[in-house]
Formats: C-alpha cells, structure tokens, sequence
C-alpha cells in the first residue's frame, strides 16, 4: 500500500517546466505581431515539442533576462553566447545560431583599415549591459563604454561622436542603423560565435540531456535548415 501511494504521488506531480526568456535580437529572437519568434525561438519551440517539456517565452531587456536565468531554478535565457566566463553558470542547449560579431563605425567617420584586434584597441568601442561582447572587450583590454541599455543607445552614442566604434551582431546593427536613420560602415569581423539557451543550474540533468538531444534531431532531419530559410 505504501509503495502504490508513492507511485500515485509521482504520477500526480506536476509537470517540468521551463520559463525561456530572450531579448529582442533578430533575426535570432524578436516580437512581430505581438508573438516572439526567430530562428533561434523556432528552435526553442520545436525542442519544447518534441521533449513535451511545457515552457513559455517572454522578451526582456538582456541584463534581466540574463539575470533571471541565474536566479529562477527552471529558466533558460536565449540566445545566450557560449563563453569562457561564462561556461560554468549555466547548463546548455544547443547551439541554436551562428552570431558573427562585427566592428561598425559611423560612415562619415575616416578611420584607417583595421586589420586586426590591436588596431582596433586604438579606439574607444560601445557595446551594452552585461553583454557577452562587453566581457570580451573587458578581457581583450579594449577602451570601453557598456553603459548602455542596448544597442540602440549604443548606436546613438557612435552618432555623437561618444565611441569610435560599435562592437555589434551583424544580424541586428543593420535594421538598428535603418530605424535610427544613422550611417554605418564594417571595419573589421572580430568573431563568429556559437549561441545557446544558458539554462539555470538546477534544470534536471535528464532535461538538459533531451533537449540537447532534440537539437541533434532538428538539425540530423532537416527542421533547422527550414527554419533557417524563413530569417535569411
């Protein structure tokens, strides 16, 4: 009796479920008609499927998105850059994308060539909050501004003659520039980096396992090629 009224409490137990949180970076996750979506929220949703893992996504500014990862015990934050200083905060699905981070300067600005890291640590560069770019400006010894909310105070900042330069993805400083009717040019592609979900450290294990195993079968059937196709 004691044994059937333990397999009926676990039968009765709710199930696992995940809190996904993102900021608005297309063309990996953003808002269009009210719904979040993306290439990299695609994916998060197929992975959801076909795990049966419950979850929902909601868009925040990066530094609260990236904070509640840390701090709720069933969150995740996409599309998060898989580094170094990072590594150990989290577990990780994925990759979900490619992001290619890319120097960008004003287009009236007569910079000499960058041809490499060193020349561009002649310059003052903007990034924003808790940014995995702004770590790596930090770690590379560059002159720095991350004060910023976002890429589009950023931007701003380049306009004013604040920064030199602007430490971007190359997906989003495009139609940032467009809104903001401001200029800009490429200088020098400093890397291309890999993007996960960083899940907080107390998901499961075994959770962690089928997602990532989920992420292996979109992209062994070709699900993450059509997804692809949709944002490119």
């Amino acid at each position: 009796m004691k044994l059937i009224c333990v397999l009926l409490t676990l039968v009765s137990m709710p199930a696992f479920a995940l809190t996904l949180t993102t900021e608005e970076l297309p063309p990996f996750n953003f808002v269009k008609d009210g719904n979040v979506v993306g290439q990299s929220t695609d994916v998060m949703r197929e992975v959801l499927k076909r795990t049966g893992i419950p979850g929902t996504i909601s868009i925040y500014p990066w530094k609260q998105a990236y904070q509640m990862a840390q701090e709720g015990k069933d969150t995740c934050v996409y599309s998060t850059s898989r580094t170094e200083a990072r590594e150990s905060l989290f577990k990780w699905v994925g990759p979900l994308a490619t992001n290619t981070w890319t120097l960008y300067a004003k287009a009236s600005n007569p910079l000499p060539i960058i041809r490499s890291l060193d020349d561009a640590k002649k310059y003052s560069v903007g990034t924003y909050q808790s940014d995995a770019k702004a770590v790596f400006l930090k770690e590379n010894n560059f002159k720095t501004d991350d004060s910023a909310l976002n890429d589009e105070q950023v931007i701003r900042k380049l306009d004013d003659g604040k920064i030199d330069l602007w430490l971007a993805s190359s997906g989003i400083s495009r139609r940032i520039a467009r809104s903001a009717k401001i200029g800009i040019k490429p200088v020098f592609v400093v890397r291309e980096i890999n993007m996960f979900a960083a899940c907080n450290l107390a998901v499961p294990d075994q959770d962690i396992a089928r997602m990532n195993d989920a992420v292996k079968a979109i992209k062994f059937d070709g699900t993450f090629d059509k997804i692809l196709n949709l944002y490119y």
